[in-house]
C-alpha cells in the first residue's frame, strides 16, 4: 500500500507543481483537461504499476469488472439523491434561498449576458422541465467523459486501496479512505478549484466531504463487487454535482458547493440510508466492521 501511495501522491503532487509554475487557469476547459490527465489519473496510474509489479492482475486486485449490475446502476443514479438532499439542506440555511434564475448561474461562471441569455433561452425551450434536462445530462456525463476522468481516481480509492484495506472492515476502510482521498486534492484546492475564493478552508471543507462521502462509495461498491460502481457514481456526481449552486442562492461555494457544507450533510443522511439498507434489508450485513470481501 505505501509504493501505491507514494505513486499516486507523487505523481500527483508533482503535476500540481507543475500546472502552478505554469501558471495554468484551472477553471478553463484546458485546465480542467490538464488536471484530469495529469492529476486525477495518478492513482489509477499507481494501481496499474503496482498490480503489474507484483505480477498480480488488475481486474482481480482492483475490481475491474461488471459485477452486480443492478447495484453498479443503484450507484449511477444516487447522486440524485445526493443533490437533492444538498438543496434540500441548503434552503434551511440562514440567507440561502432555493431559486431558479438559470441565468444568474451562467453569469457567476463569466458568461456574457447574452451568452446566459441564449443559454437559458436554449434550456428553456425544450419540451422537459429544464431541471430534468440538466439531471439527464449530468447522468449521462456519468456514464460516458466524467466516467473515463473518475475512472482514474477510483481505480486507486474504491480499486487498490479498498483491496488492501478491506481487512480493518467498513468504518476503518472508509474512514482511512477519506482522509487520503480528502488530503490527496490539497494542491489543486489551493490553487483554486472548487473553492477560488476560500482555497485554505477549501482544503478542509474537501476532507470533510472526502471523508463523509466516502462511507457511500464504500458501500456502493461492495454492494457492486465492482469498481465501476464507484467509478459511474463518481462520473455522474461531477455532472451533476453543480446543480446545488444552480438551484441555491446567498451563499459561497463552501456552504453550498457539492463538497461544501451541504454536500457533508446530505453525504452523512445517505450513509445512514446505506446502513437501514445494510442492517433491515440487505441479505448480508457489511457495515459491521468484520472483514470486507469487496469483490465477492
Amino acid at each position: 500500500m505505501s509504493t501505491f501511495l507514494a505513486l499516486a501522491f507523487g505523481i500527483s503532487w508533482t503535476s500540481a507543481a507543475v500546472l502552478y509554475l505554469a501558471a495554468v487557469d484551472l477553471g478553463t476547459l484546458g485546465g480542467i483537461a490538464l488536471v484530469t490527465l495529469t492529476f486525477m489519473w495518478a492513482p489509477a496510474i499507481a494501481a496499474i504499476v503496482v498490480q503489474w509489479r507484483s505480477g498480480e492482475s488488475i481486474r482481480t486486485g482492483c475490481g475491474l469488472r461488471l459485477g452486480r449490475l443492478r447495484w453498479v446502476g443503484v450507484a449511477w443514479v444516487t447522486p440524485i439523491a445526493l443533490i437533492a438532499g444538498m438543496v434540500g439542506i441548503g434552503v434551511l440555511l440562514p440567507d440561502v434561498s432555493f431559486t431558479t434564475d438559470y441565468g444568474a448561474y451562467l453569469l457567476d461562471l463569466g458568461l456574457t449576458q447574452q451568452q446566459a441569455d441564449a443559454a437559458v433561452a436554449q434550456l428553456t425551450a425544450t419540451p422537459l422541465p429544464p431541471v430534468l434536462l440538466l439531471v439527464l445530462q449530468g447522468l449521462i456525463a456519468g456514464l460516458t467523459i466524467n466516467a473515463l476522468a473518475a475512472l482514474g481516481e477510483e481505480l486507486g480509492w474504491r480499486g487498490l486501496l479498498l483491496d488492501e484495506l478491506s481487512p480493518l472492515g467498513f468504518w476503518k476502510v472508509s474512514g482511512i479512505t477519506g482522509v487520503i482521498w480528502g488530503v490527496w486534492h490539497a494542491p489543486i484546492i489551493l490553487q483554486g478549484h472548487n473553492f477560488p475564493d476560500a482555497p485554505v478552508a477549501g482544503v478542509f471543507i474537501m476532507t470533510g466531504a472526502m471523508v463523509a462521502m466516502t462511507p457511500v462509495y464504500t458501500y456502493l461498491t461492495v454492494r457492486a463487487e465492482s469498481v465501476l460502481a464507484a467509478t459511474f457514481f463518481h462520473g455522474a456526481f461531477n455532472g451533476l454535482g453543480a446543480l446545488s449552486l444552480v438551484y441555491l442562492t446567498g451563499a459561497g461555494n463552501l456552504l453550498i458547493g457539492p463538497v461544501g457544507v451541504v454536500g457533508i450533510a446530505a453525504a452523512f443522511l445517505l450513509t445512514l440510508v446505506c446502513v437501514v439498507h445494510d442492517r433491515f434489508v440487505a441479505a448480508n450485513e457489511i457495515t459491521t466492521g468484520e472483514p470486507l470481501s469487496p469483490w465477492g
